[in-house]
């Protein structure tokens, strides 16, 4: 049988507009509180120094192809407990490591979301980080009909783009900074995203999203959509960091690894 865990965290956001309440930095015994880990083994998830170097620690998650599936993937995945925002402004900052022995491999691996929550509709997350050979890839998902109704929103139905942002660049940390105002309504919404410091994605005045149950909320770690390819894949992640409507690039982006400051201090 799959094990599903869930753990947590204490929310490391220094500054004043991030959200003290969800996300953040804590330590393995905090992590429960804040955190849920989607993952087949508890022990795929593990707390190291930075392998870039700074006094700041990281997680390592792991996957291996015997691993059970999760949710009908292969997967382990961090989440901050209790995030979801059906619609408006929310702020993110997920950041990612490829370690040097990542194998490229033609079958996507997802290592950021921003994913929505149904009830019963499957459908593709709205933003989408995704390792696919050796390209970086943006993919974005949308839809604005309704869930139910005579015409509902399905996977088919549903607009996409995928974007690619780099040619996969292993030891090196990937921090994105990300600005969405969310609606499934024509006319509305807007998403910025930044990589590294460097704006990569923007567009205003459209929708990004979809009809939501509990609403949008985020993700980083390794999840396997289809077959791995290979027998196991290792990648170092940052913890999840979410800010409200007044808070801003510069804010988001010192928190992540690419600013070279060490982790925030925890929340108690």
């Amino acid at each position: 049988m799959s094990c599903l865990t869930m753990l947590g965290l204490a929310s490391g956001a220094g500054l004043a507009q991030v959200d003290r309440a969800r996300g953040g930095v804590a330590s393995g015994s905090a992590f429960a509180s804040r955190y849920a880990l989607n993952s087949a083994d508890p022990a795929n998830l593990t707390w190291v120094p930075d392998p870039a170097g700074s006094a700041r620690p990281v997680m390592r998650v792991r996957v291996r192809d015997t691993d059970d599936k999760v949710f009908g993937g292969l997967r382990t995945e961090i989440s901050p407990l209790n995030e979801y925002i059906r619609d408006g402004v929310r702020w993110y900052a997920l950041s990612m490591y490829f370690p040097a022995d990542w194998e490229f491999h033609p079958y996507p691996v997802v290592v950021g979301q921003l994913h929505t929550s149904q009830k019963a509709t499957i459908v593709s997350p709205p933003v989408s980080f995704v390792a696919h050979g050796r390209s970086l890839d943006l993919e974005l998902h949308h839809n604005h009909r309704s869930v139910g109704g005579s015409d509902p929103v399905t996977k088919a139905n549903s607009a996409s783009q995928t974007i690619r942002l780099d040619k996969l660049r292993t030891q090196t940390w990937y921090c994105f900074v990300v600005r969405a105002d969310w609606s499934f309504t024509p006319g509305q919404g807007s998403l910025r995203i930044w990589m590294n410091g460097d704006k990569v994605y923007e567009a205003l005045n459209s929708y990004n999203a979809y009809e939501t149950w509990l609403g949008n909320w985020p993700k980083v770690g390794l999840y396997h959509p289809g077959a791995m390819g290979v027998h196991e894949r290792t990648l170092y992640v940052d913890y999840v960091y979410v800010g409200g409507q007044k808070s801003g690039f510069d804010e988001m982006s010192a928190l992540t690894p690419c600013s070279g400051h060490g982790a925030a201090p925890e929340t108690k």
